[in-house]
This record gives structure tokens, sequence and C-alpha cells, in this order.
């Protein structure tokens, strides 16, 4: 399941950065190497340099980042980040449903009802927010709202997305 977040994250990367080959070999992306350092001295700073500039944050960058608390099953602290990044990214429906997901498996069931709802408003078909909330419904004992979620990805991404076969399998035979 996380690991999914883990391709879903990654291939957003790789979509943004336009890593067509990344994708598509599956291999790890390795950043450029740096240049080697010049053997000359720099020129000394003036109080006309150009003032540094930080590097932006994004979303994209910013979920790879959970996402690495999220696998070490730090909850508690990827909820946290991810609270921080609902303020700075508002209305982002992967942190929505990432803060679903901690809540949930910190069993706090009716914030993440609200954030899986808050995902799927922004973005009715978030495979990703569709599947947790099915999960969501199964452990809170709401069988038949679980069982549309599946009929809501079947219909989305078919019988063969890992969403739907996940849901599927969670609800089993319920």
């Amino acid at each position: 399941m996380l690991n999914r977040i883990a391709r879903g994250v990654i291939f957003l990367v790789a979509a943004s950065l336009n890593f067509s080959s990344f994708v598509a070999h599956g291999a790890g992306y390795e950043p450029p190497t740096p240049s080697p350092v010049a053997t000359t001295a720099a020129p000394s700073p003036s109080t006309s340099s150009t003032p540094v500039v930080k590097p932006s944050r994004s979303v994209v960058t910013e979920l790879i980042r959970v996402n690495a608390i999220l696998a070490n099953k730090d909850y508690k602290s990827a909820r946290a980040e991810l609270l921080l990044l609902d303020k700075e990214f508002a209305n982002n429906a992967d942190i929505n449903n990432l803060l679903g997901f901690s809540s949930r498996k910190l069993k706090d069931y009716k914030a993440s009802a609200t954030y899986y709802t808050k995902a799927l408003r922004i973005n009715p078909s978030h495979l990703g927010a569709l599947e947790y909330q099915g999960e969501l419904f199964i452990t809170t004992k709401k069988i038949a709202d679980a069982k549309k979620n599946l009929q809501t990805l079947k219909s989305l991404c078919g019988v063969n997305c890992e969403e739907y076969k996940d849901l599927k399998k969670a609800i089993g035979n319920l």
C-alpha cells in the first residue's frame, strides 16, 4: 500500500521533471554529478553581489520527504508535517489523502474521514483516496459505502488497477 504511495509520488516527480526514461525503465533517478571544484580562488563577494535565493519547495518534493516518514511508520510525525503542508499548499488532494491515511493509522477515524472527503471533493477521481476511504469504511463497519468506493474504482480504472485490487481484497467476503 505504502509502495503505491511512493510510486505515485515518484510518478509525479518524473512527470513534473519530464524524466520519461526514469518512469519507463523504473530505475531510480540519480542527480547529475556535480562539476569538479575549480582550482582557482573564487572572487570575493562584494556588496553588489546577487543575493542567495533559497530553492523553492514544491508539493512533489515535500510529499517525497513525508513519504519517507510514512515508510518508517511514524504516522504522528507524518501527520504533523502534512498539516503544515496543508497550510502551505492548500486544497491539495494528495496531501489530504495522506492526512487521511496517517490519521486512520493513528485510529483518529473522524479526522481521517474528514480528510478523505476533502481529498475527494478536490479530486473526485483520486484513486488512492477512494481506496483508503473504502478501507476506513471497512474499519468503521460501513461495508455498503466501501463497496460503493469499489464500484467507483472499477469504473475509473478497471479491475486490474492496484487500488481496486487492494480494496476488493480488504472487502473480501463481507
